[in-house]
C-alpha cells in the first residue's frame, strides 16, 4: 500500500505552520539587526533579512532533503511527479529559488521601476518608496533604471507608470487566483511547486491493521527483507513491512 496523496487539509496547515515558523525566524534576525546597527538600518535592509530568513529556512529543510517544520507537523512528505521519489537535489534548488528569491527580485526590480518613473513625472520629486529603497543614495539598480527610463518621453513614462502598477496588482492577483484553483482542485497551493510538479504523500494513511511502519531510519538499520515501500531521503527510510497474517 502506497502512501496516499496529502488532503488539501493537511497542505494549507503544513503551509500555515511553515508560515508561523518563518514568521519568528523573520522577526529574531530583524531584531538582531535592528539591536546591533539601529532602526535606519533595519528599515532599509527588512526586505533583504526576510529574503535571507526564508532562504536559510527552505535552505535548511527543503533543500537540504528534510522536511520543512510543518510538513514534520502534518507528516506529509515531497515527492516528485513520479508520487514515487524525493525531489532531487536540483529540482529542490529550483523550488527553494521560485519559492524566496523570484519574488524578490520581481518586487524589487518593479518597485525600483515604479519609484524611478513617478520621480520622473511628478517633477523629480523623491517618494517615500524611493527614500526606502534608496537609502543614502541611489543603488546600482536604480542607476541602471535611471539610464533605462532617461531616454522616454513624458507619454510614455506615464503609459509605462501604468502598466508597472497594473502588474503588480496582477501578480498578487495570480496569487490568489493560484490559491482559489487550489481549494477547488487540491494539488499545488504555492506556485513555485506547480512549476516545479512537487507534490505531497501522506505517511499517516498508511498505518493499517497488516502493516507497520517504523517511521524514518537510517539506512545503517534496514537488515532482512526488503521494505514493502520505502522512500529515501538524505541517508534515511520511511519503511513500511508486510505483517504476515495470522494463520486461524
Amino acid at each position: 500500500m502506497s502512501p496516499a496523496a496529502a488532503s488539501p487539509a493537511e497542505v494549507v496547515r503544513a503551509a500555515q505552520k511553515d508560515d508561523y515558523y518563518r514568521g519568528g525566524l523573520r522577526s529574531a534576525a530583524g531584531g538582531a539587526l535592528h539591536s546591533l546597527a539601529g532602526a535606519k538600518r533595519w528599515l532599509e535592509c527588512r526586505r533583504e533579512v526576510e529574503l535571507l530568513s526564508d532562504v536559510a529556512y527552505f535552505g535548511l529543510t527543503t533543500f537540504a532533503g528534510y522536511q520543512t517544520l510543518g510538513e514534520e507537523y502534518v507528516g506529509v512528505i515531497q515527492v516528485d511527479p513520479s508520487q514515487s521519489r524525493v525531489p532531487s537535489r536540483l529540482r529542490r534548488g529550483v523550488l527553494v529559488a521560485l519559492h524566496t528569491l523570484l519574488p524578490y527580485l520581481l518586487d524589487k526590480a518593479l518597485r525600483h521601476l515604479e519609484c524611478e518613473l513617478q520621480a520622473d513625472v511628478e517633477g523629480s520629486r523623491p517618494s517615500q518608496g524611493s527614500l526606502v529603497l534608496g537609502g543614502r543614495g541611489r543603488s546600482r539598480a536604480r542607476h541602471w533604471v535611471h539610464r533605462q527610463v532617461a531616454p522616454l518621453t513624458e507619454p510614455q513614462k506615464r503609459t509605462f507608470l501604468q502598466a508597472v502598477m497594473v502588474l503588480r496588482q496582477g501578480l498578487s492577483g495570480l496569487q490568489r487566483l493560484h490559491v482559489a484553483w487550489f481549494y477547488i482542485h487540491g494539488a499545488f497551493y504555492h506556485l513555485a511547486k506547480r512549476l516545479t510538479g512537487v507534490t505531497y504523500v501522506s505517511f499517516r494513511a498508511v498505518h493499517t491493521c497488516s502493516t507497520l511502519c517504523l517511521g524514518f531510519l537510517p539506512t545503517s538499520m534496514i537488515t532482512g527483507p526488503e521494505p514493502r515501500f520505502f522512500t529515501e531521503k538524505q541517508g534515511f527510510y520511511h519503511v513500511c513491512w508486510k505483517i504476515p497474517e495470522s494463520q486461524p
